[in-house]
């Protein structure tokens, strides 16, 4: 069975890139100019999300970022099958800046050989919230330093996507634990 585990990441990444190049670019929408890097490199929850198709179904998701010597990071995306109980999983990509003045444009690189847009496109320190797209509006992520969002602010994050023009009625609230403040 082990086999077969690289063929279907391989399979998928071919899949997960040309669902990319087919869908509507997120060109038009500029990333974020400044990060506070102090505060992005930490564990973030993802508070809600357009689908993929490899962790639809995952629950307590977080994002969590580590900076390694070359000024890249390493991207952990952790979670739970089906629920709280179900098996654990972890997807890790490389992460890294684009040249350019904006530092919400990076280059992801989840599978081997494949670099691919990864936007920041909504940053709020105050609130330490984020926005996280691709390169197309096929992929949006609303993530969180703390595990549960106050409605207003949730409220806010989700009109901003409608108002970049996202199908906010595709976004999946992910069910996590209430942990409050940091990890």
């Amino acid at each position: 069975m082990k086999k077969y585990v690289p063929t279907a990441l391989i399979l998928f990444g071919v899949f997960f890139v040309m669902s990319c190049a087919s869908a509507p670019t997120t060109a038009h929408i500029p990333a974020v100019e400044r990060i506070d890097f102090d505060l992005f490199e930490a564990p973030w929850y993802e508070i809600a999300r357009i689908p993929i198709p490899i962790a639809s179904d995952w629950v307590g998701t977080t994002d969590t970022y580590v900076r390694q010597e070359d000024g890249s990071w390493i991207v952990l995306y952790e979670g739970y099958k089906g629920d709280f109980d179900g098996k654990k999983g972890v997807l890790t990509q490389k992460l890294k800046l684009v040249e350019g003045d904006r530092q919400g444009e990076m280059k992801a690189r989840p599978f081997p050989f494949i670099w691919m847009p990864y936007r920041i496109i909504y940053w709020n320190s105050e609130n330490r919230t984020m926005l996280v797209t691709s390169g197309s509006m096929d992929y949006l992520w609303i993530m969180a330093r703390d595990s549960v969002l106050p409605q207003a602010v949730y409220n806010e994050l989700v009109e901003e996507s409608g108002r970049l023009g996202f199908d906010i009625a595709r976004l999946q609230i992910v069910p996590q634990r209430e942990h409050g403040g940091e990890m």
